[in-house]
């Protein structure tokens, strides 16, 4: 068989290409899939009253819900991480640049919510390690100067309604302000039965055969609680770093430069700099944004093996 040249160059674009393509359909699927899991689930989880008692039963008297909630737990996080893949792909190819301004904030702000979406979805399992997250995203809330408490209250609330609102959150406004954000992305995106095929079998196998984490109850000792995987730097830097810098400044920082990283260049033009300064500036950012991510992907993966 015969190889020229150019065969040979453009196939591990090829390959990059695909990958690139099947990334967002795969996790369009997990994302119906989702949907449909959640909305069973819905039908059974009660916000008030004892919620780690209440998913106990979903998951052990309900039938098939032990079916339902390992899919969509799956589903879920599948979808998470692959629109988060998706995302640093268009990142490090820099195609950010091919959109504006308000639509690239709408994808960073939407993917921003999907993270929201999974860390509530984390504190209505109503057991300790659920709790404990709750009670720190409360706590990170209330140091927000002058309003703290109130913006606090709009988010979670202590007492009998501590779930109610991240419940109304994760089932109802998210779910429909996430797909409202990303319709017009989507489109180009939607995944033909192939793909729906293989992620409902990959997610179906997954909830069939892996079996799930043990819920703690709210009351158990434990040494180490931790929060969801995406939270371990976090909670990582919590321990050395006021809880409104690690909780929210620094984060906000991070996204606010991801925001703005299209239009860095015209930021900069704008300000009748050279083009080398304005060429060095937006490199200088998006290089900065690089070595942030592997920094807390760093903290992330020695939380998660050693411990925040």
């Amino acid at each position: 068989m015969r190889f020229d040249r150019g065969l040979e160059v453009s196939f591990p674009g090829r390959i990059t290409s695909k990958i690139s393509s099947f990334l967002p359909r795969l996790g369009l699927s997990a994302l119906f899939l989702c949907l449909v899991s959640g909305v069973v689930l819905v039908f059974y989880y009660r916000p008030m009253g004892n919620v780690f008692q209440n998913v106990e039963e979903i998951t052990t008297a309900v039938p098939y819900g032990w079916f339902f909630r390992q899919v969509h737990y799956a589903a879920g996080q599948s979808f998470v991480i692959l629109m988060l893949l998706h995302t640093l792909d268009h990142f490090l190819r820099k195609r950010y640049r091919i959109y504006s301004l308000a639509e690239w904030l709408r994808l960073i702000f939407s993917l921003s919510l999907c993270f929201y979406t999974l860390f509530t979805g984390f504190v209505l399992k109503g057991d300790k390690e659920g709790f404990f997250a709750g009670r720190i995203f409360m706590n990170i809330l209330e140091k927000i100067p002058v309003a703290g408490g109130t913006i606090a209250k709009l988010f979670i609330v202590p007492g009998d309604s501590f779930f109610f609102l991240p419940y109304l959150y994760h089932c109802f406004f998210l779910p429909i302000l996430i797909v409202y954000l990303i319709r017009k992305h989507i489109r180009e995106w939607f995944p033909s039965q192939g793909f729906m095929f293989i992620g409902t079998i990959g997610l179906f196998l997954y909830a069939l055969f892996i079996k799930p984490s043990m819920d703690i109850p709210p009351e158990a000792p434990v040494d180490i609680v931790k929060g969801p995987w995406f939270f371990l730097g976090i909670q990582t830097f919590l321990k050395v770093l006021p809880p409104l810098l690690a909780g929210l400044i620094i984060p906000a920082v991070f996204v606010g430069c991801l925001i703005i990283l299209p239009a860095m260049g015209n930021i900069l033009g704008a300000l009748s700099l050279k083009e080398s300064i304005v060429h060095a500036g937006e490199n200088g950012l998006y290089y900065l944004l690089i070595a942030s991510i592997c920094a807390y992907g760093f903290l992330t993966l020695k939380g998660a093996i050693w411990g925040p």
